[in-house]
């Protein structure tokens, strides 16, 4: 399933660490300045959101549809207009920002965003938390580590963690969890030096949980049953502009 939605793309899915009590002011100045000049070298910014009880995080989900192209837009990006005149402010904010995943679709699991939209085109109020008028959510990501004995090739999910995944789904549906999709470690060379990304493999899980988050966490979790390394999970909230939601 998924297999037509989830072509060549690649994904960083990126944690940040803020100074303590600025989680509302980095959203509000990251939506303002860094969406749509970032759309314009060709990457998508597809989730932003905050952490409940902790607002001294940011974690966000950008992408690129062409992957050979990621360096070159990245420089262009960072050496542009628009980070010279905001990015000192942003950096101001962050305590650190290595806490990066370099990943890919999994051809298992649902079209990746499929239904993302340009930057002027989505609702919300910039640097609004929360839904905007949507369905409130909660946005559940697992993080799966892969040991010797789940270690694929690079792009991949282990088999039996996808079918234990795709076994579940009606349970999930039954408790208001949908899957928003399934990454892994893209397992390619960072083109860009000055942002670091992680080197150990992981696979990731995205759901979307409409009753608050206890029953993605669960199912999350329950899945970590067929898998042999550690599982962290994360609650979060999108943004008034986020797609992923």
């Amino acid at each position: 399933m998924g297999r037509e939605g989830n072509g060549q793309q690649l994904v960083e899915l990126r944690r940040y660490s803020l100074r303590p009590g600025t989680a509302a002011a980095f959203v509000e100045h990251f939506e303002r300045h860094f969406l749509a000049s970032q759309e314009a070298h060709g990457m998508d910014v597809v989730g932003q959101f905050t952490v409940p009880g902790d607002d001294a995080r940011f974690v966000w989900v950008r992408r690129f549809l062409r992957p050979a192209e990621r360096g070159a837009a990245l420089r262009a990006f960072y050496s542009g207009p628009v980070w010279s005149e905001h990015g000192p402010r942003a950096n101001d904010l962050m305590v650190d920002h290595s806490d990066v995943h370099l990943l890919v679709p999994d051809p298992s699991g649902p079209p990746f965003v499929a239904d993302h939209r340009p930057h002027g085109e989505r609702p919300g109020t910039v640097g609004e938390a929360g839904s905007g008028g949507r369905q409130a959510s909660t946005v559940v990501a697992a993080l799966y580590d892969l040991d010797g004995a789940d270690r694929q090739p690079a792009g991949a999910w282990p088999a039996a963690l996808a079918a234990a995944a795709d076994a579940a789904s009606t349970a999930r549906a039954d408790a208001g969890v949908t899957e928003l999709g399934r990454l892994a470690t893209a397992g390619v060379p960072n083109d860009f030096a000055r942002l670091p990304v992680h080197d150990d493999p992981v696979v990731v899980w995205l759901l979307t949980d409409t009753t608050g988050g206890d029953a993605g966490v669960a199912a999350a979790e329950a899945l970590a049953a067929h898998h042999h390394g550690a599982v962290r999970t994360m609650r979060l909230t999108p943004t008034a502009r986020s797609t992923l939601r």
